[in-house]
Protein backbone atom coordinates (compact mmCIF):
# COMPACT_ATOMS: atom_id res chain seq x y z
CA UNK A 1 0.00 0.00 0.00
CA UNK A 2 2.64 2.28 0.77
CA UNK A 3 4.66 1.70 -2.32
CA UNK A 4 1.29 2.02 -4.18
CA UNK A 5 1.24 5.80 -2.61
CA UNK A 6 5.03 6.51 -3.44
CA UNK A 7 4.67 5.67 -6.73
CA UNK A 8 1.35 7.93 -7.15
CA UNK A 9 2.57 11.10 -5.37
CA UNK A 10 5.81 10.64 -7.81
CA UNK A 11 3.82 10.52 -10.82
CA UNK A 12 1.78 12.97 -9.36
CA UNK A 13 4.33 15.36 -9.12
CA UNK A 14 5.82 14.73 -12.52
CA UNK A 15 2.24 15.60 -14.04
CA UNK A 16 2.01 18.95 -11.91
CA UNK A 17 6.10 19.61 -12.89
CA UNK A 18 5.12 18.71 -16.63
CA UNK A 19 2.19 21.64 -16.33
CA UNK A 20 4.29 24.39 -15.53
CA UNK A 21 7.01 23.80 -17.71
CA UNK A 22 6.79 26.01 -20.73
CA UNK A 23 8.66 25.38 -23.94
CA UNK A 24 8.78 27.25 -27.07
CA UNK A 25 8.34 26.06 -30.57
CA UNK A 26 11.88 24.71 -30.46
CA UNK A 27 11.13 22.36 -27.43
CA UNK A 28 13.51 25.08 -25.34
CA UNK A 29 12.26 25.27 -21.65
CA UNK A 30 10.99 29.00 -21.49
CA UNK A 31 11.95 31.31 -18.40
CA UNK A 32 9.32 32.39 -16.06
CA UNK A 33 9.10 35.96 -15.26
CA UNK A 34 6.36 36.98 -13.17
CA UNK A 35 5.14 40.39 -13.20
CA UNK A 36 3.06 43.10 -11.96
CA UNK A 37 0.95 45.68 -13.30
CA UNK A 38 -1.63 48.59 -13.63
CA UNK A 39 -4.21 48.00 -15.91
CA UNK A 40 -4.05 51.25 -17.89
CA UNK A 41 -1.79 53.49 -20.24
CA UNK A 42 1.15 53.23 -17.79
CA UNK A 43 1.47 49.20 -18.64
CA UNK A 44 1.35 50.03 -22.25
CA UNK A 45 5.21 48.44 -22.62
CA UNK A 46 3.86 44.94 -21.04
CA UNK A 47 0.54 45.18 -23.48
CA UNK A 48 2.76 45.68 -26.59
CA UNK A 49 5.76 42.85 -25.66
CA UNK A 50 2.66 40.08 -24.93
CA UNK A 51 1.36 41.69 -28.37
CA UNK A 52 4.12 41.54 -30.03
CA UNK A 53 6.06 38.74 -29.24
CA UNK A 54 8.92 40.49 -27.50
CA UNK A 55 8.59 38.14 -24.46
CA UNK A 56 8.37 35.19 -26.73
CA UNK A 57 11.60 36.32 -28.91
CA UNK A 58 13.24 36.35 -25.22
CA UNK A 59 12.33 32.84 -24.41
CA UNK A 60 10.58 34.41 -21.36
CA UNK A 61 7.13 32.62 -19.73
CA UNK A 62 5.70 36.20 -18.54
CA UNK A 63 2.57 35.71 -16.21
CA UNK A 64 0.79 38.95 -15.55
CA UNK A 65 -0.72 39.97 -12.06
CA UNK A 66 -3.12 42.88 -12.56
CA UNK A 67 -2.92 45.08 -9.47
CA UNK A 68 -5.07 48.03 -8.71
CA UNK A 69 -2.79 50.59 -6.90
CA UNK A 70 0.93 51.53 -7.29
CA UNK A 71 1.47 50.64 -3.73
CA UNK A 72 -0.10 46.85 -4.00
CA UNK A 73 2.93 46.95 -6.66
CA UNK A 74 5.25 47.95 -4.28
CA UNK A 75 4.72 45.96 -2.03
CA UNK A 76 4.56 42.92 -3.54
CA UNK A 77 7.89 44.17 -5.06
CA UNK A 78 9.40 44.37 -2.34
CA UNK A 79 8.34 40.81 -0.55
CA UNK A 80 9.20 38.95 -3.87
CA UNK A 81 5.84 37.55 -4.77
CA UNK A 82 6.36 39.49 -8.19
CA UNK A 83 9.59 39.75 -9.72
CA UNK A 84 9.19 42.97 -11.94
CA UNK A 85 6.31 45.59 -11.52
CA UNK A 86 5.53 47.65 -14.70
CA UNK A 87 4.79 51.36 -14.15
CA UNK A 88 4.46 51.98 -11.00
CA UNK A 89 4.11 55.33 -8.99
CA UNK A 90 7.78 56.02 -7.11
CA UNK A 91 7.01 57.16 -4.26
CA UNK A 92 5.48 53.84 -2.72
CA UNK A 93 8.49 52.26 -3.79
CA UNK A 94 10.67 54.80 -2.37
CA UNK A 95 8.52 54.57 1.22
CA UNK A 96 9.33 50.30 0.69
CA UNK A 97 12.86 50.46 -0.15
CA UNK A 98 12.74 52.99 3.53
CA UNK A 99 11.47 50.19 5.42
CA UNK A 100 13.44 47.74 3.06
CA UNK A 101 16.90 48.98 1.58
CA UNK A 102 18.16 47.34 -1.76
CA UNK A 103 15.11 45.55 -1.94
CA UNK A 104 14.11 46.87 -5.65
CA UNK A 105 16.11 48.35 -8.91
CA UNK A 106 14.62 50.61 -10.86
CA UNK A 107 14.94 49.86 -14.88
CA UNK A 108 12.92 52.41 -16.34
CA UNK A 109 11.25 55.88 -16.13
CA UNK A 110 8.90 58.25 -16.96
CA UNK A 111 9.81 61.51 -19.20
CA UNK A 112 6.50 63.07 -18.31
CA UNK A 113 6.11 67.13 -20.04
CA UNK A 114 3.30 69.02 -20.41
CA UNK A 115 3.30 68.47 -23.92
CA UNK A 116 2.89 64.57 -23.36
CA UNK A 117 1.41 64.41 -20.11
CA UNK A 118 -1.14 61.76 -19.02
CA UNK A 119 -3.14 63.82 -16.61
CA UNK A 120 -4.91 67.29 -16.64
CA UNK A 121 -7.47 68.99 -14.61
CA UNK A 122 -11.10 68.88 -16.08
CA UNK A 123 -14.62 70.89 -15.59
CA UNK A 124 -17.95 70.30 -16.92
CA UNK A 125 -18.89 72.52 -20.23
CA UNK A 126 -21.00 75.14 -18.70
CA UNK A 127 -18.62 75.34 -15.54
CA UNK A 128 -17.43 79.14 -14.93
CA UNK A 129 -14.30 77.93 -13.60
CA UNK A 130 -11.90 79.15 -16.71
CA UNK A 131 -8.70 78.44 -15.47
CA UNK A 132 -6.62 77.61 -12.25
CA UNK A 133 -7.01 79.75 -9.87
CA UNK A 134 -10.89 79.80 -10.53
CA UNK A 135 -10.32 76.50 -8.02
CA UNK A 136 -9.58 78.53 -4.88
CA UNK A 137 -11.52 76.71 -2.20
CA UNK A 138 -13.47 74.36 -4.82
CA UNK A 139 -13.75 70.67 -4.39
CA UNK A 140 -11.50 68.91 -6.70
CA UNK A 141 -11.56 64.87 -7.12
CA UNK A 142 -8.43 62.88 -7.65
CA UNK A 143 -6.87 59.50 -7.80
CA UNK A 144 -6.26 58.42 -3.78
CA UNK A 145 -3.25 58.32 -2.06
CA UNK A 146 -0.61 61.27 -1.10
CA UNK A 147 1.18 62.20 -4.89
CA UNK A 148 -1.66 62.94 -6.58
CA UNK A 149 -3.40 65.34 -3.63
CA UNK A 150 0.14 66.96 -2.80
CA UNK A 151 1.65 67.34 -6.60
CA UNK A 152 -1.59 69.51 -7.29
CA UNK A 153 -1.68 71.48 -4.18
CA UNK A 154 2.24 72.19 -4.48
CA UNK A 155 1.44 73.82 -8.27
CA UNK A 156 -1.72 75.38 -6.65
CA UNK A 157 -0.15 77.02 -3.64
CA UNK A 158 3.34 77.96 -6.07
CA UNK A 159 1.33 79.91 -8.20
CA UNK A 160 -1.50 81.28 -6.42
CA UNK A 161 -0.31 81.48 -2.84
CA UNK A 162 -2.52 84.72 -1.43
CA UNK A 163 -5.79 82.46 -2.77
CA UNK A 164 -7.53 79.95 -0.53
CA UNK A 165 -6.31 76.50 -1.09
CA UNK A 166 -9.24 73.97 -3.12
CA UNK A 167 -10.65 70.68 -1.57
CA UNK A 168 -8.88 67.65 -2.79
CA UNK A 169 -11.22 65.18 -2.87
CA UNK A 170 -9.69 61.82 -2.88
CA UNK A 171 -12.13 59.02 -5.06
CA UNK A 172 -11.32 55.74 -6.86
CA UNK A 173 -11.35 55.71 -11.00
CA UNK A 174 -14.73 54.31 -11.26
CA UNK A 175 -16.27 57.06 -9.72
CA UNK A 176 -14.42 60.07 -11.20
CA UNK A 177 -16.20 60.90 -14.69
CA UNK A 178 -20.27 60.71 -12.62
CA UNK A 179 -18.61 62.65 -9.45
CA UNK A 180 -17.69 65.52 -12.00
CA UNK A 181 -21.00 64.95 -14.48
CA UNK A 182 -23.55 65.07 -11.45
CA UNK A 183 -21.88 68.15 -9.90
CA UNK A 184 -20.48 66.25 -6.53
CA UNK A 185 -17.25 67.78 -7.38
CA UNK A 186 -16.33 71.17 -9.03
CA UNK A 187 -13.23 69.89 -11.28
CA UNK A 188 -11.50 66.83 -11.83
CA UNK A 189 -7.68 65.90 -11.96
CA UNK A 190 -7.89 63.09 -14.69
CA UNK A 191 -5.55 60.17 -15.76
CA UNK A 192 -5.72 58.62 -18.81
CA UNK A 193 -8.16 56.79 -20.06
CA UNK A 194 -10.48 59.23 -17.79
CA UNK A 195 -8.81 62.46 -19.16
CA UNK A 196 -9.70 61.23 -23.14
CA UNK A 197 -12.97 59.43 -22.09
CA UNK A 198 -14.54 62.73 -20.19
CA UNK A 199 -13.50 64.87 -23.16
CA UNK A 200 -14.60 62.96 -26.02
CA UNK A 201 -17.64 61.38 -24.40
CA UNK A 202 -18.95 64.21 -22.08
CA UNK A 203 -17.47 67.10 -23.91
CA UNK A 204 -15.76 67.91 -20.13
CA UNK A 205 -13.16 71.00 -20.53
CA UNK A 206 -9.91 71.05 -20.23
CA UNK A 207 -8.12 74.07 -17.69
CA UNK A 208 -4.79 73.03 -17.05
CA UNK A 209 -2.26 70.80 -18.92
CA UNK A 210 -0.15 67.51 -17.05
CA UNK A 211 0.06 68.61 -12.88
CA UNK A 212 3.29 66.18 -12.86
CA UNK A 213 4.66 67.84 -16.43
CA UNK A 214 4.28 71.36 -14.76
CA UNK A 215 5.62 70.11 -11.25
CA UNK A 216 8.78 68.54 -12.89
CA UNK A 217 10.03 68.17 -16.58
CA UNK A 218 11.02 65.85 -17.62
CA UNK A 219 8.82 64.00 -14.56
CA UNK A 220 10.19 60.25 -13.51
CA UNK A 221 7.08 60.05 -11.25
CA UNK A 222 6.82 56.82 -13.25
CA UNK A 223 8.81 54.24 -12.77
CA UNK A 224 9.34 49.92 -13.86
CA UNK A 225 11.75 48.05 -11.26
CA UNK A 226 12.68 44.22 -10.38
CA UNK A 227 12.98 42.70 -7.26
CA UNK A 228 16.82 42.77 -6.51
CA UNK A 229 17.03 39.41 -5.37
CA UNK A 230 15.70 38.24 -8.07
CA UNK A 231 17.76 40.45 -10.83
CA UNK A 232 21.16 39.04 -8.58
CA UNK A 233 19.55 35.14 -8.90
CA UNK A 234 18.98 35.48 -12.46
CA UNK A 235 20.77 38.71 -14.09
CA UNK A 236 20.29 37.07 -17.31
CA UNK A 237 16.87 36.59 -17.24
CA UNK A 238 16.77 40.05 -16.51
CA UNK A 239 18.64 41.27 -19.10
CA UNK A 240 15.94 39.39 -21.61
CA UNK A 241 13.37 40.83 -20.04
CA UNK A 242 14.85 44.52 -20.21
CA UNK A 243 15.61 43.74 -23.81
CA UNK A 244 11.94 43.08 -24.14
CA UNK A 245 11.05 46.18 -22.75
CA UNK A 246 13.08 48.28 -24.60
CA UNK A 247 11.95 47.21 -27.81
CA UNK A 248 8.34 47.78 -26.83
CA UNK A 249 9.33 51.30 -26.12
CA UNK A 250 10.96 51.79 -29.28
CA UNK A 251 7.95 50.16 -30.65
CA UNK A 252 5.64 52.95 -29.25
CA UNK A 253 7.63 55.71 -30.33
CA UNK A 254 8.10 54.69 -33.71
CA UNK A 255 4.27 53.46 -34.15
CA UNK A 256 1.92 55.72 -32.00
CA UNK A 257 -0.99 54.35 -33.91
CA UNK A 258 -0.35 50.46 -33.86
CA UNK A 259 0.77 51.24 -30.02
CA UNK A 260 -2.66 52.29 -28.94
CA UNK A 261 -4.51 50.00 -31.02
CA UNK A 262 -2.73 47.50 -28.66
CA UNK A 263 -3.85 49.64 -25.63
CA UNK A 264 -7.77 50.03 -26.52
CA UNK A 265 -7.26 46.10 -26.98
CA UNK A 266 -5.26 45.33 -23.86
CA UNK A 267 -7.68 47.48 -21.78
CA UNK A 268 -10.91 47.53 -23.36
CA UNK A 269 -11.43 51.12 -23.89
CA UNK A 270 -12.57 52.65 -27.54
CA UNK A 271 -10.41 52.79 -29.55
CA UNK A 272 -11.26 56.28 -31.17
CA UNK A 273 -10.43 57.40 -27.15
CA UNK A 274 -7.05 55.11 -27.45
CA UNK A 275 -6.20 57.38 -30.83
CA UNK A 276 -6.71 60.60 -28.80
CA UNK A 277 -4.38 59.55 -25.26
CA UNK A 278 -1.07 60.35 -24.47
CA UNK A 279 1.18 57.10 -24.02
CA UNK A 280 3.51 57.96 -21.29
CA UNK A 281 6.75 57.69 -22.91
CA UNK A 282 9.61 56.11 -20.86
CA UNK A 283 13.34 55.38 -21.23
CA UNK A 284 14.65 52.56 -22.12
CA UNK A 285 16.67 50.67 -19.25
CA UNK A 286 19.85 51.83 -20.38
CA UNK A 287 18.80 55.48 -20.84
CA UNK A 288 17.55 56.68 -17.34
CA UNK A 289 18.57 60.41 -16.80
CA UNK A 290 20.27 59.69 -13.47
CA UNK A 291 20.89 63.56 -12.44
CA UNK A 292 16.57 64.10 -13.74
CA UNK A 293 15.60 61.85 -11.26
CA UNK A 294 18.12 62.64 -8.53
CA UNK A 295 16.59 66.37 -8.40
CA UNK A 296 13.58 64.55 -8.56
CA UNK A 297 14.11 62.68 -5.40
CA UNK A 298 14.94 66.18 -4.04
CA UNK A 299 11.39 67.13 -4.78
CA UNK A 300 9.70 64.51 -3.39
CA UNK A 301 11.94 65.08 -0.02
CA UNK A 302 10.73 69.15 -0.04
CA UNK A 303 7.30 67.86 -0.26
CA UNK A 304 7.69 65.49 2.30
CA UNK A 305 6.80 62.44 0.39
CA UNK A 306 9.65 60.27 1.52
CA UNK A 307 12.11 60.75 4.70
CA UNK A 308 15.68 59.87 2.81
CA UNK A 309 16.86 60.77 -0.67
CA UNK A 310 18.94 57.86 -1.75
CA UNK A 311 21.22 58.21 -4.49
CA UNK A 312 19.86 58.01 -7.74
CA UNK A 313 22.51 55.52 -8.79
CA UNK A 314 21.93 52.93 -5.89
CA UNK A 315 18.12 52.67 -6.58
CA UNK A 316 18.48 51.78 -10.28
CA UNK A 317 20.12 49.18 -12.31
CA UNK A 318 23.89 49.64 -13.47
CA UNK A 319 23.63 52.13 -16.29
Amino acid sequence: MKRILVLIFIGTTILYSCKNISKNENGKEKQKVTVGYLNMVSSLTHFVALENGYYEEQNLDVIGNPAKTSNLIAQELVAGHIDVGIELAITPALKQLEQAPNSIKIFSTSNITTENGFDAILVNSNSTIKNLQDLAGKKVGGFPGTTAKVSFLQIFNEKFPELEQPIFMPLTPNLHIQSLQTGNIDALFAYEPVLSTGIINFNFRKIFPSVYGTQFSPNPIGISAVNQKWLEKNPEIAKAFFKAIDKSVQFIKDNPIKAKNILAKATNIDSNIAQNMNTLPLSKSNEIDLTNLENYLLLLKKLNEINLVPLASSICIKQ
